[in-house]
């Protein structure tokens, strides 16, 4: 009963933060998509899978990243970080959700096809922690599925970012140190 109420008390967090202006980072725009990308190449290359299954991956990914950036609202402020880089904040709203829902939903049924058991509630909570709490991206484990499809649908969902405000480049480039005299 306890891992419900803290279950709920996560979901409603986690909703409610998807319907709120935040400033957008590059760890969340960059770091972690590059990482699943990568983690799921080696997870791929370790044990490959069927084309028929990667190419599906590859694809609902894509489409849930368009489907994502289809509700993406953009606010350019004139404030700057600390590296000089303009602050841009997103709300994701519904759409991010339901691309969400179906990440989440098809790495469970493909968990239950490849004939895995799947607890829906233990899997739940992982996600939930894994986006409330973005350092534990590097510490849970996924299957390559899921690794290759969040990856996919982050890189365009931030493409998609980039082109409807260009500025969101200028906000999660690296910026290089310079020397002061």
């Amino acid at each position: 009963m306890g891992q419900i109420i803290l279950l709920a008390v996560a979901l409603r967090f986690f909703t409610r933060h998807i319907f709120q202006y935040e400033k957008i980072s590059r760890l969340e725009m960059v770091i972690v998509p590059a990482y699943t990308l990568i983690m799921g190449c080696v997870l791929i290359i370790k044990r490959p899978p069927a084309l028929l299954p990667l190419v599906l991956t590859v694809v609902i990914g894509a489409l849930v990243g368009w489907f994502q950036a289809t509700g993406l609202v953009l606010q350019v402020t004139d404030e700057q970080d600390e590296n000089q880089r303009p602050i841009v904040k997103a709300r994701r709203n519904r759409q991010y959700l339901l691309g969400w829902i179906v990440i989440f939903a098809y790495g469970i049924l493909f968990a239950w096809w490849s004939g895995e058991r799947v607890s829906i509630m233990g899997e739940l909570t992982d996600e939930l922690v894994k986006d409330l709490f973005v350092f534990k991206n590097f510490s849970q484990a996924a299957s390559w599925n899921i690794m290759l499809q969040s990856a996919v649908a982050s890189i365009v969902y931030i493409m998609l970012a980039i082109r409807k405000e260009p500025r969101v480049w200028a906000a999660i480039a690296h910026q290089e140190k310079t020397k002061s005299n």
